[in-house]
């Protein structure tokens, strides 16, 4: 089922960005990158074609020179071979080996990448049921060469179609449904099927079901054992709750895809071998239905996933907005000493923000270093900042971090600094500051921009420091805990066809503190 990877976005530009907006910072003389390659089990329709394109992952920001991939088949596959297409930069060794190339550098980070390397693998006479390997073996220019095999399965084609997109205006705490249709589009019966659901933080679930799997309030797949007629349609409702903080005016999206059973089975193995969290608790309610609106077996999997997918759009009716605050922070210490500085940002409410739909963050903290100090600790998800779209300040030593896309009231993010004493220090200034302006795409709609600043005071005189200095942006922050989401719910569709920037962003974890 690993195919359709074009569907809306340019994957390897899109994947580029989200890895270079969260990249941490490395040291100076580092260690040649671990490069991890993720490759999905393979399951190709008699008679049809798939597209296999493993994704590739590195223990830490890195540009990668001088890249390369080998694809080639082994096993039982008579009839099963790869094809070039017209633009590739692929050379073929007889029908089972293809070696492709980029004549261009990329940057690969722990988010990953995915359509970089990928390659057409066709089944024009292959018989059902015949299985074999896909083994890739990626190489590029000073680190170690990465190989991976996966499973290989023809199976019987068959089509499953989504219904229509829908829009629906709703109060933020309300309730509306989404009512979801599939057709088997097939001239034979589909044994079982199932949605992915990848909609935004806004959509909470307002009931459960004992067929379906839940986490962070949402629903995230549900599975249908019931046989689909060919040329039958069949619905299903889920009843939703707009959530209390959802920003307003705005909007909220959900994307819905249909699966058959043995590709949904896939879905679960790919999530596995990638790392990511499986689908979370099921439902402690009664059955979702299926029910249809007309009148020993091979694997099955979907000759065309592009139209699995059902929209539904929120109008978010109503005034609910969203106030940033920086966090600042004071330290103590003589010269030579190192201390930590906890500086961040806090979402003060009453809105959520989640860019996630979007890949970016939801809050973009500069943190300028104060004099006479020396960075010796860099936390994860910051970076020296370097050009003029994060720089506030071209004087001084500053620094970048980025939040997660998901950033919920009432709670904060800390980044922790380590920082060196070079020198001696009496009200040492330094500045936090949360989505200063830019000619960007940055979060801008804080109702109180008052706050978006806060100092860093290191051996503060008393009476010295102007007001707000240290200041938390928010008061107490005990730690309650990680933000967690399944990558199906949250937006993952690595599989078949989904929304790259929305999985990268959503892959990576904030830890939040209320």
């Amino acid at each position: 089922m690993y195919r359709s990877l074009g569907r809306r976005l340019s994957f390897g530009a899109v994947a580029a960005a989200a890895t270079a907006a969260f990249a941490f910072a490395a040291p100076a003389q580092a260690a040649a990158p671990t490069i991890d390659v993720v490759l999905p089990d393979v399951t190709v329709a008699a008679g049809a074609s798939i597209q296999v394109a493993p994704i590739l992952y590195a223990n830490r920001a890195t540009v990668l020179h001088n890249t390369a991939m080998t694809f080639e088949l082994a096993g039982d596959l008579p009839g099963v071979a790869f094809k070039i297409g017209e633009f590739d930069d692929c050379e073929a060794v007889g029908a089972t080996k293809l070696t492709c190339s980029l004549p261009f550098e990329f940057d690969l980070g722990p988010d990953g990448v995915i359509g970089y390397y990928q390659a057409e693998l066709a089944a024009p006479t292959a018989a059902l049921g015949k299985t074999g390997k896909i083994t890739t073996t990626f190489t590029a220019e000073g680190v170690d060469a990465v190989t991976t095999t996966a499973d290989v399965t023809v199976a019987s084609g068959v089509d499953l179609a989504a219904g229509q997109d829908s829009k629906l205006s709703v109060k933020v705490g309300a309730g509306f449904d989404a009512k979801l249709q599939v057709r088997n589009n097939s001239k034979e019966v589909v044994k079982g099927a199932a949605i992915v659901f990848h909609t935004d933080y806004a959509f909470a679930s307002a009931r459960q079901f004992s067929n379906c799997w839940y986490g962070d309030g949402q629903v995230n797949a549900c599975t249908f054992g019931q046989d689909l007629q060919p040329g039958a349609t069949y619905q299903t409702s889920l009843p939703y709750k707009l959530r209390p903080g959802t920003a307003a005016p705005g909007g909220a999206y959900g994307e819905f895809q249909w699966l058959t059973g043995d590709d949904y089975q896939d879905y679960l193995e790919y999530l596995e071998k990638a790392g990511y969290e499986g689908p979370g608790a099921p439902g402690k309610g009664g059955k979702l239905g299926l029910t249809s609106q007309a009148t020993a077996r091979a694997a099955q999997t979907d000759t065309d996933p592009d139209n699995n997918w059902q929209n539904v759009e929120i109008k978010v009716l109503g005034k609910l907005g969203t106030d940033f605050a920086a966090v600042g922070a004071t330290a103590k210490g003589a010269e030579g000493d190192t201390v930590t500085l906890p500086v961040g940002a806090r979402n003060n409410g009453p809105a959520t923000v989640d860019a996630s739909r979007a890949g970016s963050a939801a809050a973009t903290v500069i943190v300028t270093i104060p004099a006479k100090t020396k960075v010796v600790t860099v936390p994860e998800g910051c970076s020296k900042a370097e050009d003029d779209s994060v720089k506030t300040n071209p004087k001084a030593l500053q620094y970048v971090c980025y939040s997660s896309p998901l950033f919920p009231a009432k709670t904060t993010v800390l980044w922790k600094f380590g920082v060196e004493l070079t020198g001696d220090i009496t009200d040492g200034k330094g500045l936090v500051e949360v989505n200063p302006p830019c000619e960007c795409e940055r979060f801008s709609r804080d109702t109180d921009k008052k706050n978006d600043t806060a100092a860093i005071v290191i051996n503060e005189v008393p009476g010295a420091a102007d007001e707000g200095s240290g200041g938390q942006g928010g008061g107490d922050l005990p730690i309650t805990g990680t933000q967690t989401a399944f990558v199906g719910g949250a937006g993952a569709v690595l599989l078949a066809g989904g929304i790259l920037g929305f999985v990268l962003a959503r892959r990576r974890r904030t830890r939040f503190e209320a």
